[in-house]
């Protein structure tokens, strides 16, 4: 039974282009789910999005949705500048009107692993990143965020979300690509589990998902896919109550 601490608490999510739907997405025109990917994934409106269906199920609200398409945790290069999570711009972007989110969700990495960020500042200088700065690690990014994200919303709590795997229904041969740029993905999760205990945030793994959600290519969920994530964030949230 799911507990009903969370009824009428405010929430606020830190993520990208899984998190995004047009018209709800800060800032405008961050959207993945715009209206052409609406169409293809099914995906049209609040209640279709995984965020949506767990703010339902609890009784809370959406409070801000800072979840830009493409963006990462760490600096990089190629990326705006303001874009990436563990930016002061986003960290401080989570509250409204003067109202402050009593939860903070962080569902965020997938793009970092997918663009080579490196996980440590060791692993860059062994690979020769083109940038060895403290920002541009994903291990120094992520806990920075958190760090960021305890002073400017002190009393909030934090929920970190590992990153889950992803399928194609409709392609039968489909295999995930666990490992980009010769690191496996599971390796980011780790990542995120040290950080978020670190800072004495919550954590949902979803990296262990016994069921991998439907998605368009293995990353964007489709409406199903939207399902299944939201029943096993709420599954875990029961079990841990």
């Amino acid at each position: 039974m799911l507990t009903k601490k969370y009824k009428n608490k405010y929430f606020s999510i830190l993520g990208d282009s899984i998190s995004t739907l047009e018209g709800y997405s800060v800032p405008k025109g961050a959207a993945f789910y715009d209206k052409d990917y609406k169409r293809l994934a099914n995906v049209w409106l609040y209640a279709d999005t995984w965020w949506g269906q767990v703010l339902d199920a609890l009784g809370a609200e959406l409070l801000v949705n800072n979840s830009i398409s493409g963006s990462t945790v760490a600096w990089h290069p190629a990326l705006e500048w303001a874009s990436y999570a563990s930016s002061d711009e986003r960290t401080s972007a989570l509250h409204k009107g003067g109202v402050s989110p009593d939860v903070i969700v962080l569902f965020i990495g997938i793009n970092d692993w997918g663009a080579g960020v490196p996980l440590t500042e060791e692993f860059a200088k062994k690979y020769s990143a083109a940038s060895c700065e403290p920002r541009a690690m994903f291990d120094f990014a992520y806990a920075e965020t958190l760090r960021k994200l305890r002073v400017n919303y002190p009393k909030a709590e934090i929920w970190c979300f590992t990153l889950p795997i992803g399928r194609r229904l409709v392609e039968k041969n489909f295999e995930y690509e666990y490992y980009r740029n010769g690191v496996h993905i599971a390796e980011f999760c780790n990542v995120i589990r040290t950080c978020a205990e670190k800072y004495g945030c919550r954590t949902f793994d979803l990296y262990y998902n016994e069921q991998p959600y439907d998605s368009l290519e293995g990353y964007h969920p489709t409406a199903i896919g939207m399902r299944t994530l939201s029943a096993s964030i709420l599954d875990k949230l029961t079990d841990e109550e």
